[in-house]
């Protein structure tokens, strides 16, 4: 052995030392690893010693990484994922799609369109366990250790792979009683004179981009309703509150069945990609790639979404 040099790994310490600094809490390390807290707090703390370096900063209230801390997390995040996609790979050789699946999801699409698949991808493959987490704030995979992320419209820069997997085109619509009540625009402009509601957390904050061939109109929103839920726009749309830019996956059933008309139907809004989202790693495990092409597969069959398939105009 080189002078020096470590022996073989800490293990235990190093799984210890990465769910605190995932969690944040020696309290919910503990929970996680089904330890105590004083166990974990052990493992930590020899951990520190074995290699000469404070990891932690520990206060009474709050945790914070070290220089060196932040250093050894990348190195150790890096290490479990080899040796999970290590498991999968093996796993992968029998043919077999196990093993608990993380995947976190936008609220509204993931009621609509990733939950009522769930019972048959379940049943298809018995060795996996889900845990679907609902949330229209984009998580951080690798802190939170999600194995997937579904993520819709445009995704910021960062070291996560992504693959856009379908489409949905984005309307303005209202209810036909709101809009024998205030009469139907005939031109961008006129969407100042009504009620708009706005999704607050939109890219585009308070602004409608509409297009028609070349020309382009930027429409300014005073919003009568902000909500952070498509689902909650909906509601407010069909009750006759206004008008409302929505994803149309959230509402082509209504607009069929007649219970809400588009409004500037010849003006068009930038559409909304649906992007499968992984954290950079050279393998992807099997029950990541099972799950992704099934919901692609079951997308594409579902006539109640019209925008289904990631190529659609």
């Amino acid at each position: 052995m080189q002078q020096g040099r470590l022996p073989v790994p800490d293990l235990p310490g190093l799984l210890a030392f990465v769910r605190v600094a995932e969690l944040g809490s020696f309290v919910r390390a503990a929970e996680a690893l089904g330890l105590s807290k004083a166990a974990v707090s052990k493992q930590v703390s020899a951990l520190e010693r074995r290699l000469g370096a404070r990891l932690l900063h520990r206060t009474t209230r709050r945790l914070s990484l070290t220089e060196a801390g932040q250093a050894y997390l990348r190195h150790a995040q890096s290490a479990f994922a080899e040796a999970r996609a290590a498991e999968d790979a093996v796993a992968g050789t029998g043919g077999a799609v196990q093993g608990r699946l993380r995947v976190s999801v936008p609220m509204t699409f993931g009621v609509m369109h990733v939950a009522p698949y769930l019972g048959p991808f379940l049943a298809q493959h018995p060795q996996v366990d889900l845990d679907l987490q609902l949330d229209d704030r984009p998580t951080d995979l690798v802190m939170e250790s999600q194995d997937l992320a579904i993520r819709l419209g445009r995704l910021d820069a960062s070291s996560l792979v992504a693959r856009s997997i379908a489409h949905s085109r984005v309307w303005l619509c209202a209810s036909s009683a709101y809009l024998d009540r205030r009469g139907r625009p005939q031109r961008p402009d006129e969407l100042g004179g009504h009620d708009c509601l706005h999704f607050s957390l939109a890219a585009t904050g308070r602004t409608w981009e509409l297009r028609q061939g070349e020309a382009v109109v930027r429409v300014a929103l005073g919003a009568r309703l902000d909500a952070n839920s498509s689902l909650a726009l909906k509601a407010a749309v069909l009750a006759g509150a206004g008008i409302a830019r929505i994803p149309e996956f959230a509402i082509a059933q209504e607009i069929r069945d007649g219970r809400m008309e588009r409004v500037l139907p010849q003006w068009q809004l930038s559409g909304l990609d649906v992007h499968a989202v992984m954290p950079e790693r050279r393998y992807v495990p099997a029950k990541v790639r099972a799950f992704v092409a099934f919901l692609e597969r079951c997308w594409q069959a579902d006539p109640g979404w019209l925008g289904a398939g990631a190529h659609r105009a």
